[in-house]
């Protein structure tokens, strides 16, 4: 349990770090700039487990209004799923299967806290990936931060199993 929480608290100062080191200076023209504040405090972003469970990785763009610090509108832009191998949807399902990843997105980014100032407009992109090899179990992924512009979490995939319908990890027959 120690364990976890160290693991934790090294995540969040890593966030505000992120925040606070992370800010790149880009010469854009003065139409194009967009300001972002800073951030002050953010939970962790997780692989959504039912999106991981089922292979299901993509992008989410999220547009969110700041104002005195606070979250105070999100809505999603857009959801683009990666392609996949496993099934086809047509444009209905993927708009179900995008809110697996899109809904998780929206709950993460209005835990963003930022410095109070005026009322402030942007761009948020989740990325989701699912990259390596195939492990027995889940293990934790791996959670890249340019905040709070990009947030990237990418995962390996893992053979999802079931401990008491009468098959061994393989997933063979156990028993007579």
């Amino acid at each position: 349990m120690r364990i976890v929480i160290r693991t934790l608290g090294v995540l969040v100062i890593f966030v505000l770090a992120a925040s606070a080191f992370g800010q790149n200076t880009v010469d854009t023209p003065a139409s194009q700039a967009t300001h972002y504040p800073t951030l002050t405090r953010a939970e962790v972003p997780l692989y959504p487990p039912i999106a991981r469970a089922a292979h299901i990785a993509g992008t989410v763009e999220i547009q969110i209004v700041v104002e005195k610090g606070a979250v105070v509108d999100a809505q999603v832009k857009s959801v683009v799923l990666a392609p996949s191998d496993r099934v086809v949807l047509n444009e209905e399902g993927k708009k179900k299967v995008g809110l697996y990843l899109s809904n998780p997105s929206l709950a993460n980014v209005k835990t963003w806290q930022f410095q109070s100032e005026d009322r402030t407009t942007f761009l948020v992109t989740y990325v989701y990936k699912i990259e390596g090899e195939e492990t027995p179990l889940p293990e934790n992924p791996k959670v890249e931060l340019d905040l709070p512009r990009l947030v990237t979490v990418t995962a390996k995939p893992f053979k999802p199993y079931c401990s008491d319908c009468g098959a061994d990890i393989s997933g063979k027959p156990v028993g007579p």
